[in-house]
């Protein structure tokens, strides 16, 4: 409490420091503020002398270096407070904040007016100090940094205040990922020293730290300190309390209108581009589009790519239409990632001018804005809305459709997992996608919808999904795949019910690759040990190859730290299922699995599995690649290849039922489901491809995706604002080919992803009078192939898997710098880099010896 007609005066200072995440860079960026504060009670409640009207008035402001510097970086020496801030800027420090308390709670704040919203923080973060409270124990406060819990302990006379920044609730500013794995992770503390006499701050000492890293990296990121300190410099004679009886009365008072602002700090507006319809002419831009440069293997156009992302935020969408309409056409592709990476209403606006959907001639550039749509990091309602509109009229292109649909699902899973499950945006577009399933007469009109539940992964649709797995093969089979991506929690006795039916039913109603989908997901989903006994005992009853699947399976599992691990040894307790004659099957068909790679942030695991036929020839392949980051997992890579009818090419006649020869490829990346893409379809077909093959792969995925994209801004208690970016741009580029010798009766599958991962995170505190900042850069690129080479020319058939990682080359680089009003500016910058040399992984002994003969022969 303050005593009427007193006039308080405190020194009042303030610093802040920004250093790298990485313990290893000792490099600093910050400043620090020297102030005189002037407090006196201009109003207590008669009726309550724990409710006050205080006003708290800003005198002196000096700047000071709180980071060592040399003499020539002494930039504030001899400055003058005017000249730092501007005129306007220090009339508005000068300008007094009213702050209403109850009972030591900060209630209200009252200004004149807004004025500048930085300095404005800076006041609410001076009257956020005085809110205090006597007494051991929690309670929530409101103040500069939000809604938060807050610990009191006393202790004489003295008091300590700890905050629990995880519980702070305030309006939220800025964005994420919704995909954790490229997500953020952030703790602080705050812990404040008030030493009293006779219930009067005579000093105070307040401690804040903060700490965001990147998931993916976690050497990526920054960390905040920052120090408040106040000192009680004398008490004088002040003016006397107003009389009235009501606080509004005591704010009519005043000749200046007091209006009521918030708590909580604003965000500091960002800095608009006032002359980027420049960037038409900007040459540094059209060098960066030249043909050579728009090369996905090349990190400088991953650079570029995040270069020309920030610069369409900032663009009208006429300028980004004529930026469209003009560009050559051999970097079109590269504007149309980057402008729906920007995600601005402008550039939607301006990509929605510019595409037709209609235009036959467009069919390239329309797909290549679908995969950008399907890989948004924070998809957003308008560009769910341009889908729809989209997926609303006719388009001619039926792969186009095909694509839109599924990236439709995309979407809608995005959303959900943001929690706009429920917005009307995302319910009117579940909606068309289950209208256009139920619609559906043919099963490749239905596949595409399947697909895009597949890739929206909503719970709700599970009765749907298990509907379709009564359908032929193929949407059955996408169905159980929609399925298998679901949440454990979802998957109840009902679906396993299905699954159980699936699986036992060994007719020619279900293919074998459906049942062992279904069998697939009882083994992933909380198995149990009736489950998993039926499946080992099923090794015997099936065909050769599907018998050598599920013991491979089976045997892969048991090695590993599967869920399913310990329930499989205690069934092979009993000796009728664990012996050679049971588990040693002969055959080709093949389950490794294994680990990639570990450090302190990720793991990188992998699956293939194999399913011939009987008579020799691949059925089906899938590779998985999986990341794995604090109890978060991702998809990152899947390439599953279906063939059907092939044994017919080498006399097996009788091998199956009537089917055509098809050969189809589907992928999946970063979580997003991809169009299915047929390789060949029909004799004729597999003919003509054979011998017009150029050698050259199928393309599954070429572009650049923006997958990580952070923004935020975090208040600090002195209502200084640190603004939190953090973008991640990766250019891929996955293919895929089946090569078919009938000449040596060999065929070659072949997987190669490259990527180029660019990685930009800073950090900045701005104020009129200095801001300083924080970068860390990081470039990775690692290029993985995985090659299947199957011989038939005797039997019994060799079959060889090789994983293949190129050389990975890694450098980060971290930059700070500290720039003034005069233009004058600190930068340092230091970094490192390092190669891990390529190598071959050894999958398994027996693969290892099968390759050695098979490649030397």
């Amino acid at each position: 409490k303050f005593d009427s007609g007193v006039l308080y005066t405190y020194l009042y200072t303030v610093s802040v420091g920004l250093e790298p995440a990485e313990a290893d860079h000792r490099t600093t960026a910050g400043f620090g503020m020297e102030a005189v504060v002037q407090l006196r009670s201009l109003w207590t409640n008669p009726n309550n002398e724990q409710e006050q009207l205080v006003e708290i008035k800003f005198q002196d402001l000096k700047v000071i270096n709180n980071v060592t510097r040399n003499e020539s970086q002494s930039f504030f020496k001899d400055s003058l407070v005017e000249d730092l801030l501007g005129h306007p800027h220090l009339t508005d420090l000068r300008k007094p904040l009213l702050l209403h308390y109850v009972s030591g709670n900060l209630e209200k704040l009252f200004a004149a007016e807004e004025g500048n919203v930085a300095i404005m923080n800076l006041k609410r973060g001076l009257a956020s100090l005085f809110q205090m409270w006597p007494h051991s124990g929690t309670r929530v406060e409101n103040d500069v940094t939000g809604r938060c819990d807050v610990l009191y302990e006393v202790s004489g006379k003295e008091i300590t205040k700890l905050k629990d920044f995880q519980s702070c609730k305030k309006e939220d500013f800025g964005y994420t990922s919704t995909n954790q794995v490229f997500g953020t992770s952030m703790r602080g503390s705050s812990k404040c020293v008030y030493s009293l006499e006779s219930h009067l701050i005579q000093a105070m000492e307040c401690e804040e730290s903060h700490e965001i890293r990147l998931n993916l990296q976690s050497t990526v990121g920054t960390k905040i300190n920052s120090r408040q300190r106040l000192l009680l410099l004398s008490t004088n004679p002040g003016e006397s309390e107003f009389t009235q009886p009501g606080l509004q009365e005591v704010l009519k008072a005043f000749e200046e209108l007091y209006i009521p602002i918030t708590i909580h700090a604003d965000p500091v507006e960002k800095k608009t581009c006032t002359s980027c319809h420049l960037i038409i002419n900007y040459s540094p831009i059209r060098k960066t589009l030249k043909t050579k440069e728009v090369d996905v293997s090349k990190i400088l156009t991953t650079k570029k790519f995040l270069k020309v992302v920030r610069l369409l935020r900032q663009m009208k969408k006429e300028n980004i239409f004529q930026l469209l309409r003009t560009a050559d056409h051999t970097v079109i592709s590269f504007l149309i990632d980057a402008a729906t990476a920007a995600l601005t209403p402008e550039s939607l606006e301006a990509l929605s001018s510019f595409l037709d959907f209609t235009n036959r001639y467009q069919g390239v550039l329309l797909q290549r804005f679908l995969h950008a749509c399907a890989f948004s990091p924070r998809p957003s309602k308008g560009l769910l809305n341009m889908l729809t509109r989209i997926l609303s009229s006719k388009i001619p292109q039926k792969d186009v459709q095909e694509t839109a649909i599924i990236t439709l699902g995309s979407v809608i899973g995005k959303m959900c997992s943001a929690k706009m499950c429920e917005s009307q945006e995302v319910l009117f577009a579940k909606n068309l996608i289950l209208d256009g399933l139920k619609s559906s007469t043919e099963d490749s009109e239905m596949m595409p919808y399947l697909l895009a539940l597949k890739s929206a992964r909503l719970p709700e649709t599970i009765p749907i999904l298990l509907q379709y797995t009564e359908m032929s093969g193929a949407v059955s089979s996408i169905a159980l795949s929609a399925l298998q991506r679901l949440p454990v929690e979802h998957i109840d006795s009902k679906v396993k019910d299905r699954m159980r039916q699936i699986f036992n039913h060994r007719n020619r109603h279900f293919t074998e690759t459906v049942r062992l989908a279904a069998a697939e997901v009882l083994l992933n989903n909380e198995p149990l040990h009736m489950d998993i006994r039926n499946i080992i005992e099923a090794i015997g009853k099936e065909g050769p190859e599907v018998s050598r699947y599920l013991a491979s399976k089976i045997e892969s599992i048991r090695y590993s730290d599967h869920a399913a691990r310990k329930i499989i040894h205690d069934i092979l307790k009993d000796l009728k299922l664990n012996n050679y004659n049971h588990l040693s099957r002969s055959g080709s068909s093949t389950v490794y699995s294994g680990y990639m790679a570990a450090n302190k942030d990720v793991m990188s695991s992998y699956t293939f599995d194999f399913l011939f036929s009987d008579y020799g020839f691949l059925r089906q392949s899938n590779t998985n690649f999986y990341t794995h980051i604090n109890g978060s997992t991702m998809h990152s890579v899947q390439v599953s290849m279906e063939a059907k009818g092939l044994d017919s090419l080498f006399g097996n006649e009788g091998a199956e039922e009537e089917e055509e020869i098809e050969a189809e490829m589907s992928a999946i990346v970063l979580d997003v489901q991809l169009r299915p893409v047929m390789i060949f379809k029909g004799y004729s077909d597999l003919m003509e491809k054979y011998w017009s093959a150029t050698g050259e792969p199928e393309n599954i995925l070429r572009g650049n995706i923006l997958i990580i994209d952070h923004l935020q801004a975090l208040s600090l208690q002195s209502g200084l604002q640190a603004l939190i970016h953090i973008q991640g741009g990766l250019n891929l580029d996955v293919t895929g080919s089946i090569e078919i010798s009938l000449l040596s009766q060999q065929s070659k599958s072949t997987i190669r992803s490259r990527g180029v991962l660019v990685v930009y995170a800073w950090t900045e505190i701005d104020t009129s009078f200095r801001q300083a900042g924080i970068q860390t850069n990081s470039e990775s690129h690692a290029p993985i192939t995985v090659v299947n080479t199957v011989s038939l020319s005797q039997l019994p058939i060799s079959h060889c898997l090789q994983l293949k990682k190129d050389s990975f080359h890694y450098r980060e680089s971290i930059v700070i710098h500290e720039r003034f009003p005069s233009g004058k500016k600190i930068m340092m910058q230091k970094g490192r880099k390092f190669t891990l040399p390529g190598e071959e992984t050894s999958l398994h002994q027996r693969n290892s010896e099968v390759c050695k003969k098979l490649l030397e022969d």
